[in-house]
């Protein structure tokens, strides 16, 4: 009896803090896939404005590995950015209103002459930098809770049971 005991709370134990370990991957992720998809923005506002180069060929061109591991990057280049981005959302990990912001960017590509499609870019990557900034700002205090808030609430667990 006394070992299931142990062994029941070495399980629920590992379970409390492996969710901390797995939230705080989960909060650099998208800090990672933000950083994609920053870079993807200002990818397509140099290309359009030194070579005038359409969206498809420099969709062709773009890889970042964060992306690249969800799959959004090949849909990106098969079908094209807001496509890509309402087929790959949810595996993005990506809070709803930065995907927002990227869909509003997406919802004005390719519509307008160069120069204004140069405008939207920087546009949008000031905001992107900005929200990068807050994630940037938030992501070592949020990790270091999740992991003390799920290490604590191992040993809250194993006390109790105990």
């Amino acid at each position: 009896m006394i070992m299931i005991k142990i062994v029941g709370i070495l399980l629920i134990s590992v379970a409390a803090i492996g969710f901390g370990m797995l939230y705080s991957y989960s909060l650099r992720l998208e800090y990672k896939r933000l950083l994609g998809f920053q870079k993807l923005i200002c990818l397509i506002r140099t290309r359009i404005e030194c070579f005038n180069q359409p969206l498809s060929e420099i969709y062709t061109d773009f890889s970042e590995e964060s992306l690249d591991e969800c799959g959004f990057t090949a849909e990106l280049k098969r079908s094209g950015y807001v496509p890509a981005l309402c087929k790959y959302k949810d595996h993005l990990t990506i809070r709803s209103e930065i995907l927002a912001v990227l869909a509003d960017f997406g919802s004005g590509l390719g519509k307008s002459f160069s120069e204004e499609q140069i405008r939207h870019c920087d546009r949008y990557i000031s905001v992107i930098e900005e929200k990068v900034s807050e994630l940037e700002k938030e992501l070592p205090i949020k990790s270091k809770t999740a992991r003390a808030l799920s290490a604590a609430a191992a040993i809250m667990i194993a006390i109790i049971l105990i």
